[in-house]
């Protein structure tokens, strides 16, 4: 687990008048893979790529996070070798060469380094929920602009489960909002779905309608040496702000 900012938000006044504490976090956050399995990915195309990780999203976390005040959590492996953004027992929690291992080696790279992750993000909208009505989780994601010779049609992604109307109204104002203050392409539930095993739906289950969880997603086409610009990222935080009704 990496904290990279672990001060916790005092609630805020926003949506529908409720109190509104956020967490942050970005389970994609590196490509690096520790040395004992290092000798399973030699393929260093293959980590620089969106199958290792997610470009810009570590960036835009621990920029969300300074400004809303909020504790960032960043993962500290490639999502090959433990992908933080699944539950532990999903059967693509591992690359095809970690599944390969034996069952107490996958249950100790669990330990070592999903586990202490998930139980940072789920312990930090716990103590937020202790002084706050609601909880605002955004997780933080980037994406490649095309995907098996299908090229994506968006700039920005918001993810979100439908069934949550908490959810379905911000994820509607936040798009609204984006749109009207700039010309970047955004849809809801795209490139994927925001209801799938994740982060997001790991807190659902666990608090239930008082967390609001968000994958955001921005497309890997908007990066500027590695980074998403400052004015994209300050688009993203305005807007964000004026859906949840935070000053």
């Amino acid at each position: 687990m990496s904290r990279a900012h672990a001060k916790q938000a005092p609630g805020e006044a926003g949506i529908n008048g409720t109190a509104t504490a956020w967490v942050v976090s970005c389970e994609h956050a590196t490509n690096h893979i520790p040395p004992p399995w290092q000798h399973l990915f030699d393929d260093a195309e293959l980590l620089q790529s969106h199958r290792g990780w997610d470009p810009g999203a570590a960036g835009l976390a621990r920029y969300l996070g300074r400004h809303l005040d909020a504790p960032v959590f960043l993962g500290k492996v490639s999502r090959l070798l433990a992908d933080n953004n699944r539950s532990a027992g999903h059967p693509k929690v591992h690359a095809p060469a970690v599944r390969a291992l034996p069952k107490s080696e996958r249950e100790a790279i669990i330990r070592a380094w999903h586990a202490p992750h998930q139980h940072g993000v789920i312990e930090a909208v716990g103590a937020a929920l202790a002084g706050a009505d609601r909880v605002l989780h955004i997780s933080c994601h980037s994406f490649t602009p095309e995907l098996n010779g299908h090229v994506r049609t968006a700039d920005i992604g918001v993810l979100y489960d439908p069934r949550h109307d908490g959810e379905a109204e911000l994820a509607h104002r936040w798009k609204q909002a984006l749109l009207a203050s700039s010309d970047l392409r955004v849809r809801r539930n795209y490139p994927y779905t925001g209801h799938e095993d994740g982060m997001t739906r790991i807190l659902r289950r666990r608090f239930g309608t008082r967390v609001l969880g968000f994958e955001l997603e921005l497309n890997q086409a908007l990066l500027q040496r590695g980074e998403f610009s400052s004015s994209l990222l300050e688009t993203l935080l305005k807007s964000l702000r004026r859906a949840a009704e935070v000053d």
